[in-house]
């Protein structure tokens, strides 16, 4: 991985990030033209991503100066994080002032994160994290809630489908892009990704170690995004909030057991890499 590509892309991705944060969180006319709900949410995560995701970036690539492996897994989750979420905001948020920023960021975040999964030495990942109950745990921990957030969309889509009306969550948007990001990316990733984990594949681990960063980061933001709406009258529904704060919960945990398994540097891999080849 060439760490000039990770500092340059990541310290953009940081600064264009700082300008839609900041511009969401204190420039009142931002999200003027949102509704409620979503200027609400658009808020709370502002906050996140400003005060949790950027210092979460940062500290990863001070890791990797260090040729730290969960520095690097780290800052693939942290990008994972940047990519849907400003793909959700060029594509759901109303037109506004800061929509090339958006785009910018999307585009950033996304050629940024095919780098790192091409850059990824998968084999050299699974050989570092130490075998344990907490891996089986994480595959199926991710199966089941993604299993969980399907059924949740779906059981709402396709009701409204029947009844011949549109959900409520659509308010006054052309179409669901959160859904569709979810049951058409999400879903299907974390179900790969726990399958191949728990049939001990080294995809498995090295995406197990992306996916449950993105977990955490996105599920702190939907939590300060369900505590805005409520804070501006926006009606929670108690079933959604319950399961993003297990999730949220869960993964956070989860992460933090599996990173803990994670024992070598990059720096170590690259001189048995190099002893491999030479046979010494």
């Amino acid at each position: 991985m060439n760490n000039k590509i990770v500092y340059t892309n990541s310290l953009l991705i940081t600064i264009l990030a700082m300008v839609t944060t900041l511009s969401g969180l204190f420039w009142k006319g931002m999200y003027a033209r949102e509704t409620v709900s979503i200027a609400a949410q658009a808020r709370g995560q502002d906050l996140v991503t400003l005060l949790v995701t950027v210092p979460v970036l940062l500290l990863a690539l001070y890791l990797i100066r260090q040729n730290s492996l969960r520095g690097q897994m780290l800052w693939m989750g942290s990008i994972f994080y940047f990519l849907y979420t400003y793909a959700s905001l060029s594509f759901l948020a109303t037109y506004n002032q800061l929509f090339l920023v958006y785009v910018a960021l999307f585009s950033l975040s996304l050629y940024t994160f095919l780098y790192g999964l091409l850059s990824l030495d998968v084999k050299a990942i699974k050989n570092d994290i130490t075998p344990g109950k907490i891996n089986k745990v994480a595959g199926a921990f991710t199966i089941f809630m993604a299993v969980m957030l399907a059924f949740m969309w779906l059981s709402m889509i396709i009701g409204a489908i029947i009844s011949g009306s549109t959900p409520a969550i659509l308010e006054t948007y052309t179409t669901l892009v959160i859904q569709a990001l979810d049951l058409g990316v999400l879903v299907p990733a974390a179900i790969i990704t726990g399958v191949l984990l728990l049939k001990g594949r080294a995809w498995g681990y090295a995406l197990m170690s992306i996916l449950l960063v993105k977990i955490s980061l996105l599920g702190t933001a939907i939590l300060s995004m369900i505590y805005f709406m409520a804070q501006n009258g926006v009606e929670i529904v108690l079933g959604q909030a319950l399961f993003f704060v297990v999730a949220t919960i869960g993964g956070i945990i989860i992460a933090m057991a599996f990173y803990n398994n994670i024992n070598s540097s990059v720096k170590d891999y690259d001189s048995l890499h190099k002893m491999a080849v030479s046979g010494k």
